[in-house]
């Protein structure tokens, strides 16, 4: 009796090629067992064989995509959210710790995205130096305002805290060549208040309560000095400030807008799926 000669094992490319002779040219198992040689039993099995990595290969990769799609739409939804943060003045440090900081910054490295966000904290801080100096200033000598005198000895103690709000403000509107609340007439309210007291405001800022008859008084205060501390060094920094931090903000609007709009962002980072 002769010796069976036990073949090796099919080899992954030929039980491809099976596939595709049987799916693409036709060929039956028993057509390709007699061409090649092998049992029919061990061509259908390694068909089926095939099918199955090929269907495992197929979900993989849907698998993969999804992941992929799903990853490059986390980096774009944190670009949008990180480009309503810097069009404000508030701190993006509770952004900076979102793990999607991270992967922006590793798959977009040498981005120009990330000295313009280091300008605007700078920016930021000297602004609020600024600022501060300012309305320091102007509580000193708006408060020394003689006109302010019997209104701030009758009670009217929140208007010098007003007053410097909204003069702080509109020093800030002007040095970008704004309006804001330039027409006091249009903004200036007066609205009673309980016995002979008045509550006034300016636009969103509250001064408080006065007697009915210093109304007037507190509004031709806010006109004067409206003009005066526009002269100021503080405002004009302020002015100096505010300008290139519009031309920084713009500058980041751009860049985020671009990684957005591509929805595909270049590069790797350690949360990519692959």
């Amino acid at each position: 009796m002769a010796k069976r000669i036990k073949k090796p094992p099919v080899r992954p490319e030929v039980r491809k090629r099976w596939l595709n002779r049987h799916e693409q040219d036709g060929d039956s198992p028993p057509q390709i067992a007699a061409t090649d040689g092998f049992d029919v039993r061990t061509v259908r099995k390694q068909i089926e064989r095939a099918r199955q990595e090929r269907e495992v290969r197929e979900a993989r990769s849907i698998v993969l995509r999804n992941a992929m799609e799903r990853h490059y739409a986390d980096i774009c939804n944190f670009a949008e959210k990180l480009k309503v943060a810097v069009a404000g003045e508030e701190s993006i440090s509770l952004l900076v710790d979102d793990p999607l900081w991270l992967a922006l910054k590793q798959h977009l490295p040498r981005s120009p995205l990330w000295n313009p966000l280091n300008r605007r904290d700078t920016l930021l801080e000297r602004l609020d130096v600024t600022r501060s100096s300012l309305k320091t200033r102007l509580k000193a000598e708006v408060g020394l305002d003689a006109r302010l005198k019997p209104v701030l000895s009758s009670g009217g103690s929140g208007v010098v805290p007003g007053v410097v709000e909204y003069l702080a403000f509109q020093a800030g509107e002007r040095s970008q060549g704004r309006k804001g609340l330039d027409d006091i007439d249009a903004y200036f309210r007066v609205k009673p208040a309980e016995d002979d007291l008045v509550s006034i405001e300016c636009g969103a800022f509250q001064m408080g309560k006065v007697m009915k008859q210093q109304a007037a008084t507190v509004k031709d205060v806010l006109i004067d000095w409206k003009s005066k501390v526009l002269s100021w060094e503080e405002s004009h920094e302020m002015g100096r400030i505010l300008a290139e931090l519009q031309r920084v903000r713009l500058k980041l609007r751009d860049e985020l807008n671009t990684i957005t709009l591509r929805r595909i962002v270049p590069g790797r980072c350690k949360y990519c799926p692959i």
